[in-house]
């Protein structure tokens, strides 16, 4: 998907050539999903992106933490986010997750392959979810029938982009759609199937399937709070102004930057050459 300058800002990455390999891939982790949802209690099912249990895990910053921490430590249950992180089919939706932003956004996958390589040097307690992945946290929609409210994701980076995936069993046609608001789309989102979105400016959600089907979904993604943190030294942001520090760019540079580092449909189609 292209904006009216030419740059991509969305991603309907599909899935790996591998079809067989995959359509198991995409069996396995519902039958992860519905191992962890039925073996853990989990106390908010409902939640303001719909009614449904979750784990989310990883490193984060924001929502009145003093500095990043690890995701699975603050949110239970533990147990749970270490057997989803364990699994080797989850860490091929990982890795083809990160491959494919790595692919259509360079650049932007430098800021966060960066900036999150600056955060486990400051801090050795830090723990990403998986070696070599530049997304610093992931959260697991464990179903059984994902459908979410219209949200975004406000404390991602704004120009960032988050890696989601589609598991289940169901017939694309006729549900588990992405539904993109802002743009008046709907679109075909099939099991196994990943898209790149900037969720925390796009308003967005999914249909539901029928009854006798299966959705869920994996997402990966990076908070906004990181990269701040990062730039201002591996601070607050009240400690880096209290220390007499400033941005050198306002906020309207930094998301002209962001963008910035969106590629452009002439930069694709240079790199198949």
């Amino acid at each position: 998907m292209l904006d009216n300058k030419g740059r991509v800002f969305a991603v309907l990455a599909g899935a790996p050539r591998d079809a067989s390999g995959w359509a198991e891939v995409n069996a396995d982790v519902q039958k992860l999903f519905d191992e962890v949802r039925r073996s853990h209690k989990f106390k908010d099912v409902s939640h303001r992106r719909g009614e449904y249990p979750s784990v989310t895990a990883g490193i984060s910053y924001g929502g009145g933490q003093t500095q990043p921490g690890n995701l699975s430590q603050t949110s239970p249950p533990h147990e749970a986010a270490d057997k989803l992180l364990a699994n080797s089919s989850i860490k091929r939706l990982a890795g083809f997750g990160d491959a494919a932003f790595k692919l259509y956004a360079p650049r932007l996958y430098g800021y966060y392959s960066s900036t999150l390589d600056a955060l486990l040097k400051r801090d050795k307690s830090l723990e990403p979810n998986f070696k070599k992945v530049a997304f610093a946290a992931a959260t697991f929609n464990l179903g059984p029938q994902v459908a979410t409210y219209v949200h975004t994701d406000h404390q991602n980076l704004p120009a960032g982009w988050c890696a989601v995936t589609a598991i289940g069993n169901f017939d694309p046609t006729k549900g588990g759609h992405l539904l993109l608001w802002d743009l008046k789309l709907m679109v075909e989102f099939p099991p196994g199937a990943l898209i790149l979105i900037p969720s925390a400016i796009l308003r967005h959600s999914n249909t539901a399937v029928g009854s006798d089907e299966r959705c869920y979904s994996f997402t990966q993604y990076s908070a906004g709070g990181l990269f701040r943190w990062v730039e201002c030294g591996c601070q607050s942001l009240k400690k880096f102004k209290d220390a007499g520090g400033a941005y050198s760019i306002t906020g309207a540079e930094r998301w002209l930057r962001g963008v910035g580092m969106w590629s452009t449909w002439d930069e694709l189609r240079a790199s198949e050459d």
